[in-house]
């Protein structure tokens, strides 16, 4: 999920080269002094002195003239390299993010040489592209205060040889960071799923090698949640998947978070008296519950009536969502594990409550009892037998519950003697086995004495220590401590005087108050002692530290998209606090040195390429980065107008209206009259005055030939098919006085609820008129049309939206501009291809016939400019960016646009020829039949083709950082997806070349054999009994069409005929067309057709109607009625 924008990453963390660097420069130059070198050390020692001031959160004004001097000293004395003219020395944007990055970790490990004891605690994996990291964060006590800080990111192979990635691990952190593992107190591992045992390894090796160096379980988890983690059973960290995929989808909103506490009866709101309550996530609150799977056992009936609930009122991915996680939690698998995992965790419930939230005298009690709780473990693994069986029957009842009509097993389960037989050898065993080994390794003995230091503690009633006693609280810890044989005599002081001096006062209760207390600097010893236990992973932190370190960090894994490495972005912005000073640092040095400001010029503009220049540049909250893209739709901006028909039909008669007040109407219908043949076309529902209207046009050919074409009036929009098609017809003939009898075809373009009452109008039209044939019309492209006119909402929203979005990106000079750098950018490896996508950039998408193909191709580039243009521009525009941005940003978009680009690629040749010349749509007839069977045959091997979609769609998602569920989940949805989606965008596009392409239509293009060209290249014999058997009733001569027909094949056809005209329009141009009356009706007739191009000369109404679709708002007041 977590993923590069850009490119695979390079080593570590690397980054893109910016575009505007063609080639690779000198990396050295030579100074007047004739030495040579470059700018690296300098600037290493610029970024540090702002990652220092980042640390303090001060800036250099606020710094005392003493504090200031020495880092002004520090600048003054770097020596810079390609001044007075000369070269610069080029560092790339990577060299100069990993030199900012090093710089900000040189202080980290300053910070942890001072504290002087650090703990290791890596997070679960990150994805980028096709590589994974571990974020490797560092916890240790800064001044007085425990402190977390992210220190990098680890490449890790999930799949790598053990023992050579542990190696290489440790290498990475102790050679290439400087991590002085030998100060290393505490090691903590949060990936516990694949390639965990390299983690494993590299950990051993490091207690060995430094015995201090404890392992422990993290506080930031729940210690229920943690073990399960660990569990090598399928059926374990299946069920784990699933249930972090449900809470992710209840984190949503706070609509459906609101939900699920309702569900589960505010169990997740339970108070805590040890913990003051803050924001988090629906997630991070359930897995740190120490009773987890008590929580989802017991709620598991609301839940599913929750989802349920979401599934049937919600549309789109969000109900697909919910009906996946409502199947997969009444599975009988998740449920059998669910109630195991819940028992089998009982003991642990209270030791994980205490370790989560607790105070450090509850610590102190519990690790009196962990050896009990091993020993109940054992104890469960020694009667398995007996307690799976009650375990076994919870589960039944809970499944027979919840899922009467699924109690099913697997044909795994179903080859042993009973289901029962088979969890206790496949889960119950394995499970308690593994807790067992993960509690011993996770509470050693060392871990054990290093927590009894806790007993120092002030509220913890410190007692002295008795001279024969064998357990004492710094045992474990002799060898840090400055005077060993002092140690006893100094913690009965200490004892001593919190007894004595402080008896009536409130006691410190955590590590961070008892060291800034007077007392701790009287007591060197003990302050060591507590800031060795601050930094064990397992103690809780003030304000709950890690916790939202972690958030911060994977949230903006989520939200970040940027032009270079995500890896090196996220790690800057973690530590924006050194962004924000570095500018001021920059300043700074070019006052004091002038020679520097060549080179710092250049890493401002790396700054301002890379949107890291920012002053007030902050880590923003989960809440408020948080990009609802699952659970919103786009505005209205970027929304399909009708497809959910949310506005309501006006109740009570409505008339039509028009443009035209009477005096205009009556010179447009003379002009009418004398053309005598037209088309209808109805445009997409529109919204007037919050009233659903349908755009009547028609289309005809005028007495100086050109093609016109004229909005008559908008029509009420009505559910009722037959009222509406009365409607239309009586605006036509009775309003505006034409005769139907002369309409001699008809196109729709409204999609959605809209479309199919226009597709029962159409029908209704062309029977009682039948040479009113329906066919597509050119103001859209075919393969446009196919996608919008699609009963799968998903596609034909998703096909309105990418119009909308390259409409928006191309119609401004410097927004393409900026789209055609990205796809430079993310193209660079390959100009050719990104030079043919760059020329693919066009005006008109609507009549693109490969749009959805360079959507896909471009999505990476266009997400990237969507990212920058959010920030630029007016208000409205950093609006529309943000809303284009969050809408492509979705799996279901993206799911869509894949099934069209591939399924329609078969009608794209077919697409370009409708809009193509008479010739070019004469030989697309000859196609059709190969397409249909093309069509066939993808619809009859659909479950091949969608199963190549899906996945081509999670690479492409994963690669653009978009979020999915995880894969357990991943085939269910395709499922849903399969049925909802790619069939019926295959049944669609075969159902709808079937009506658009009658034997009638055909016969029409057929026709199309007049034109000169068009002739000449493909002469049948057919022509006459066509036209004669289509147009008998229009032709002014029927008895001599075929000798009229004879003489003009054989004056285009003779050699010396000269130039042939290739379209209708120009035919009718020619100087003899009137010697042929025949022909030229029928070429008049089929210029107005609506599959009929548009020429050069195209003439719109007298009114706009675009331009009155594109006003903000419509009204009433501005129309005229029938």
């Amino acid at each position: 999920m977590e993923v590069d924008m850009v490119k695979d990453e390079v080593g570590e963390l690397s980054i893109q080269q910016s575009p505007e660097k063609l080639q690779i420069q000198e990396m050295k130059a030579t100074d007047e002094n004739g030495l040579t070198g470059d700018n690296r050390q300098s600037l290493a020692t610029v970024f540090r002195l702002a990652a220092l001031l980042g640390k303090k959160k001060r800036s250099l004004c606020e710094l005392s003239e003493e504090d200031r001097e020495p880092l002004v000293q520090e600048l003054k004395l770097c020596h810079w390299f390609g001044s007075e003219g000369k070269s610069i020395p080029w560092i790339s944007d990577d060299e100069m993010e990993n030199l900012l990055i090093n710089g900000i970790r040189d202080v980290i490990l300053k910070e942890i040489q001072e504290s002087p004891f650090f703990s290791l605690i890596t997070d679960k994996p990150v994805k980028v592209t096709n590589k994974t990291y571990l974020p490797v964060f560092t916890r240790f006590v800064g001044e007085s205060t425990p402190k977390v800080e992210l220190i990098g990111f680890l490449p890790f192979n999930e799949n790598g040889d053990v023992d050579r990635q542990a190696s290489n691990l440790a290498k990475i952190l102790t050679e290439d960071w400087g991590l002085p593992m030998s100060k290393c107190r505490g090691q903590a591992f949060m990936h516990l799923g694949p390639g965990y045992q390299s983690l494993k390894k590299m950990s051993l090796d490091f207690l060995n090698n430094y015995p201090l160096c404890i392992v422990t379980p993290s506080e930031s988890c729940g210690l229920a949640h943690w073990l399960a983690s660990s569990v090598p059973c399928p059926s374990v960290a299946k069920m784990l998947d699933i249930t972090e995929d449900l809470l992710l989808f209840f984190d949503q909103s706070p609509d459906l978070e609101e939900q699920l506490a309702e569900a589960v009866d505010g169990l997740l709101n339970m108070p805590r008296e040890a913990l003051e309550e803050i924001p988090e996530t629906c997630c991070s609150r359930w897995k740190k519950r120490e009773d987890f799977f008590d929580i989802l056992a017991d709620t598991l009936e609301g839940v599913l009536s929750c989802l349920d609930a979401v599934s049937s009122s919600a549309t789109g991915a969000k109900s697909m969502h919910a009906q996946v996680l409502s199947a997969a939690l009444r599975n009988m698998d998740f449920i059998v594990t669910l109630v195991i995992l819940k028992n089998a965790c009982a003991p642990l419930r209270n030791c994980s409550t205490v370790f989560r939230c607790g105070n450090p005298a509850d610590i102190l009690c519990e690790v009196e009892k962990i050896p009990s709780i091993i020993a109940t473990l054992e104890k469960m693994l020694k009667n398995v037998s007996s307690v799976h069986t009650t375990w076994f029957e919870q589960a039944f009842q809970l499944a027979t519950k919840v899922a009467p009509e699924q109690v099913c097993f697997s044909e795994e389960v179903n080859s042993y003697d009973s289901p029962e037989i088979y969890y206790v050898e496949n889960l119950s065993i394995p499970l308690l086995h593994n807790l067992i080994e993960e509690m011993k390794y996770c509470f050693s003995e060392n871990h054990l004495k290093a927590l009894s230091v806790l007993s120092l503690l002030p509220s913890c009633n410190p007692q002295p220590i008795l001279s024969e006693a064998t357990d004492k609280p710094f045992s474990l810890y002799l060898a840090d401590l400055p005077e060993p044989d002092m140690a006893e005599h100094e913690i009965n002081a200490w004892a001593a005087v919190w007894r004595e001096k402080y008896q009536d006062s409130a006691l410190p209760t955590s590590i961070a108050e008892a060291l800034v207390h007077p007392e701790s600097k009287s007591h060197p010893t003990v302050t060591l002692l507590l800031r060795l236990v601050a930094v064990l992973p397992s103690v809780s932190m003030e304000c709950d530290l890690m916790k939202t370190t972690l958030n911060s960090m994977r949230d903006l894994f989520k939200n970040t998209t940027c032009r270079g490495s995500r890896i090196s972005q996220v790690m800057l912005l973690l530590h924006s606090t050194t962004l924000q000073r570095l500018p001021e640092v920059i300043e700074m040095c070019m006052e004091v040195d002038p020679e520097s400001t060549p080179c710092l010029s250049q890493v401002m503009k790396v700054l301002q390429r890379l949107k890291l220049d920012r002053r007030d540049l902050d880590v923003k909250s989960a809440e408020s980065q948080e990009s609802s893209v699952a659970e919103k739709p786009a505005d209205e901006e970027v929304k399909a107008p009708d497809r959910g028909m949310t506005q309501k039909v006006a109740e009570g008669p409505r008339t039509a209206v028009s443009f035209y007040e009477p005096q205009l109407r009556e010179q447009i219908l003379k002009e009418l009259w004398d053309s005598q043949f037209f088309t209808v076309i109805t445009e997409q529902v529109i919204e007037i005055d919050g009233e659903l209207y349908i755009p009547l046009c028609i289309r005809y050919l005028n007495k100086e030939d050109i093609q016109c074409e004229e909005t008559l009036a908008f029509i009420p929009f009505t559910e009722d098919s037959d009222v509406l098609s009365e409607a239309i017809e009586t605006a036509l003939s009775e309003k505006w006085g034409l005769n139907m009898e002369y309409c001699r075809g008809q196109a729709s373009l409204s999609v959605g609820e809209a479309g199919a009452q226009m597709r029962a109008v159409s029908l209704a039209i062309a029977t009682k008129y039948p040479q009113a044939i329906r066919t597509v019309s050119s103001a859209l492209s075919l393969n446009v049309w196919l996608a919008r006119s699609s009963p799968a909402e998903e596609a034909a929203n998703g096909s309105v939206l990418m119009d909308k979005l390259l409409h928006w990106l191309t119609e401004d000079v410097e927004r393409q501009n900026m789209l055609e750098d990205m796809i430079m950018l993310t193209f660079q490896q390959d100009e050719a291809k990104a030079c043919e996508l760059r020329d693919k950039l066009i005006k008109n998408w609507e009549k693109s016939h490969d749009m959805h193909e360079v959507m896909v191709e471009i999505l990476e580039a266009a997400m990237l400019c969507l990212n920058e243009l959010k920030g630029e521009g007016s208000t409205s525009d950093q609006q529309q960016a943000s809303h284009f941005f969050d809408a492509i940003r979705n799996f279901e978009f993206i799911f869509s646009t894949v099934v069209l680009k591939n399924a329609l690629s078969l009608t794209k040749k077919l697409s370009q020829s409708l809009q193509g010349k008479p010739l070019d749509m004469l030989l697309a007839v000859n196609t059709l039949p190969d397409l249909k069977a093309s069509l066939g045959k993808l619809k009859s091997e659909i479950d091949v083709h969608h199963k190549s979609w899906f996945e081509e769609t999670v690479s492409l998602a994963s690669k653009l950082n978009v979020q999915m569920l995880h894969s357990v989940l991943l085939e269910p949805l395709s499922d849903f997806y399969k049925e909802s989606v790619s069939v019926k965008v295959v049944e669609h596009s075969i159902a709808e070349i079937d009506d658009l392409f009658t034997d009638k239509v055909l016969d029409t293009l057929r026709c199309l054999e007049i034109v000169p060209y068009a002739m000449f290249k493909v002469e049948t014999s057919i022509l006459s009994g066509l036209v004669f058997r289509l147009y008998k009733e229009d032709l002014p001569d029927q008895s001599s069409l075929h000798s009229e027909m004879k003489a003009w094949k054989e004056k285009w056809l003779d050699p010396l005929a000269g130039y042939l005209p290739a379209t209708v329009l120009d035919t009718l141009k020619t100087s003899q067309i009137r010697s042929f009356s025949n022909i030229e009706t029928l070429l008049r007739l089929q210029v107005i057709l609506p599959f009929s191009r548009r020429e050069s000369n195209f003439r719109q109404g007298k009114r706009s109607l675009q331009d009155f679709i594109q006003q903000e708002k419509r009204s009433l007041s501005e129309l005229h009625s029938l």
